[in-house]
């Protein structure tokens, strides 16, 4: 009985021990944490993507420091001079990573006029031959198959579909100019002559994804590629 005693007042003091430090350190420090604020900046207006933040856009307001993520913005220092990387309202918690530099912004928006996404690049390859590139046929905007052949000992010359369903971005003569734009020359002029202008093709732009710019970049040093038109470009 005694020892039972004994368990149950060391459990008690334990308890109110416990209950004294909740009491007195824990819950003090969570209200003062809860209490205090911090200075973060906020939109006085609306701005759309690609606006870049002036002095005059921002506010700085007083808002509770308990849970605040530490990438929201401080000080208007941070975001002056950006560019905004999206839509952004008035109230909304500013994020870091909602804004770009100029020149990240401009990259980004050069990449979107060339049609290009994320992990797209534009690659230039040189054609072996004019038949190779669809005879002079071949645009922008078409989408191709692309061949690969090698020749046996034998003589023997074995095809296969290296790639399939790549883009067009441009294609270009000799002198690099785009046969797009001397369509476009001829087409403004019904009576110049084709036979001034050179259309046989001799380079093809294409848009890629990383292994498909390794799998052209092989053909091309073995000059072993050759297009098949899959779809024309509108």
């Amino acid at each position: 009985m005694l020892k039972l005693f004994k368990n149950r007042l060391f459990i008690g003091a334990m308890c109110l021990l416990l209950a004294g430090v909740l009491a007195f350190v824990f819950l003090p420090r969570l209200y003062s944490a809860q209490a205090s604020t911090v200075e973060i900046v906020k939109l006085k207006q609306t701005v759309e993507y690609g606006t870049i933040i002036t002095d005059d856009m921002l506010t700085v307001v007083e808002v509770g420091s308990y849970g605040l993520p530490d990438n929201v913005v401080r000080n208007e220092s941070e975001i002056v001079g950006l560019v905004a990387g999206g839509n952004i309202y008035v109230g909304e918690y500013l994020w870091r990573d909602r804004f770009m530099t100029a020149e990240t912004f401009a990259e980004t928006e050069t990449k979107s006029d060339l049609g290009l996404s994320e992990g797209t690049y534009l690659l230039t390859i040189g054609l072996p031959t004019e038949s190779s590139g669809v005879a002079g046929i071949l645009r922008a905007g078409d989408v191709v198959d692309v061949y690969g052949y090698t020749e046996g000992e034998n003589g023997t010359v074995t095809v296969s579909e290296s790639l399939t369903a790549v883009t067009v971005y441009e294609v270009l003569n000799s002198e690099l100019v785009s046969l797009d734009k001397i369509d476009a020359k001829l087409m403004a002029n019904p009576d110049a002559d084709s036979s001034d202008y050179d259309l046989a093709p001799a380079y093809v732009v294409f848009i890629v994804n990383e292994q498909q710019a390794k799998m052209l970049i092989g053909l091309e040093k073995e000059e072993s590629l050759h297009l098949t038109l899959r779809e024309a470009g509108e």
